[in-house]
């Protein structure tokens, strides 16, 4: 008998034949049907969210469950609330299936005209295309609220996962050490040693080490500039760094001629007496 899809419609539909007054109704008691074939039990009309504990569970649908222009019905399943709402517009039907603890909520439209052929007779008769209906009833509107845990399971499940999964790395607290001075960077363990640790430091020891290495600043290196050397550096002075009409001295040691092919050093000024001057007379 279990295996027999349409088991226990028939009885369903026998204790509310008498009370079905248009199509939508036909559809109502077919949803009620499939919820009380998943578990669910009726206990009672309306939309109120609480429950007293004293409710009384049915597999019939309750007394008025049709008397209003829309359907409210309330269930329960696994000892939590839902609530069955249906609405009628633009000839459909509107179908919400909420469970009160966290308002989750599934849903599914029906066309009326398209799915209930009469009101009366038997499941060919009543919904022709039955088989689609129910698939659609389990799918769109019980497995997902039922396979949906509630927000609380969720939070415990989030907090849980976390706690026993999570990996330090994962931290985004977590400091990243600093590598050691000299690492390779495309070396992924930055915490190696250098391939040559003899070699760290050495150009310090060198004033002459290549490319310029050592705290001592060599002023003929490839990249200087020996005809205009600078300040201290025999051959002159930068361009502008003595004023015209200006006494000077050049520095460097006196007779060192201009190096081949550059331009001879400007003249010592000391054999001109300075103006109004006659200490050197």
């Amino acid at each position: 008998m279990s295996s027999d899809p349409l088991f226990g419609w028939d009885l369903t539909f026998k204790t509310v034949e008498k009370d079905i007054k248009q199509k939508p109704d036909v559809i109502v008691a077919f949803i009620h049907w499939n919820l009380i074939k998943r578990g669910f039990r009726s206990i009672g009309i309306g939309d109120e969210s609480t429950l007293t504990g004293d409710e009384s569970r049915s597999e019939l649908l309750p007394t008025g469950w049709n008397n209003n222009d829309n359907y409210t019905l309330r269930y329960l399943f696994e000892e939590k609330l839902f609530i069955l709402h249906g609405l009628i517009t633009n000839g459909n039907l509107i179908v919400n299936l909420m469970r009160s603890v966290d308002l989750a909520v599934s849903n599914t439209a029906v066309t009326i005209e398209e799915t209930v052929n009469q009101t009366s007779g038997s499941i060919d008769k009543l919904l022709p295309n039955y088989k689609e209906f129910m698939h659609n009833i389990k799918r769109d509107l019980i497995d997902t609220i039922i396979d949906k845990p509630t927000s609380s399971a969720q939070t415990q499940t989030a907090a849980s996962t976390s706690t026993t999964s999570r990996n330090s790395n994962d931290d985004p607290l977590r400091v990243m050490p600093t590598p050691m001075p000299g690492v390779v960077p495309d070396n992924h363990n930055l915490w190696d040693l250098p391939p040559n640790l003899r070699n760290v430091g050495r150009s310090d020891l060198d004033p002459f080490a290549p490319p310029g290495g050592g705290m001592i600043f060599n002023p003929f290196t490839p990249r200087r500039d020996i005809e205009n050397p600078g300040l201290g550096i025999p051959g002159g002075l930068p361009r502008g760094a003595v004023p015209p009409g200006a006494r000077f001295d050049p520095f460097g040691p006196p007779g060192v001629g201009p190096l081949p092919g550059r331009r001879p050093p400007p003249p010592d000024a000391d054999h001109f007496p300075p103006p109004g001057d006659d200490m050197f007379m």
